[in-house]
């Protein structure tokens, strides 16, 4: 059985990543589709004035959002799946999950970005790339804007630009 994982987080590029996963395997009889969604570990200090019960309700209710536009899309194409979620670190929760169902791929959504923006931000395909003994496929998102395709993270062009300023005067 050809079974595939595929993070969806709700964003664009996870939805990409499940509608090739369909275009590519979605026609074979023996895949099996696996949304997995990873939510964030709360905080100790949040933990204390929440119950359990709450925190994981919240969790379910989090992950099932972010899974709603993969499934209705696999269920528009008369595919079946199945849906589950953990929390945690993102790129060992994948790579975990994967080995539980013997997955034999696993096809994750990234956006383009350079490797500036890629060595201050903690990416989860890079992770997952690095840990994973799984063949992991990636499907690139959208382009990146302008200013990050000359090597200016969009959130720090406002800081190069009064940077520049300060050198020129």
């Amino acid at each position: 059985m050809n079974k595939i994982l595929i993070p969806v987080d709700g964003s664009k590029n996870s939805d990409m990543a499940v509608k090739h996963a369909v275009k590519t395997y979605g026609q074979d009889s023996n895949a099996s589709f696996y949304l997995f969604n990873v939510q964030p570990t709360l905080y100790r200090h949040i933990g204390k004035f929440l119950s359990k019960q709450t925190v994981n309700e919240w969790h379910a209710e989090r992950a099932t959002l972010a899974a709603t536009s993969a499934s209705t899309y696999l269920k528009n194409h008369g595919l079946n799946f199945s849906f589950s979620y953990a929390c945690g670190d993102k790129g060992s929760a994948i790579r975990d999950e994967a080995m539980r169902l013997e997955c034999g791929r696993i096809v994750i959504g990234t956006s383009k970005k350079n490797s500036l923006s890629r060595l201050f931000e903690n990416s989860t395909t890079a992770r997952l790339l690095e840990i994973s003994d799984i063949p992991v496929e990636v499907v690139t998102g959208s382009t990146l804007p302008a200013l990050e395709r000359w090597g200016i993270p969009a959130l720090g062009a406002g800081a190069a630009t009064a940077l520049m300023a300060v050198v020129i005067d």
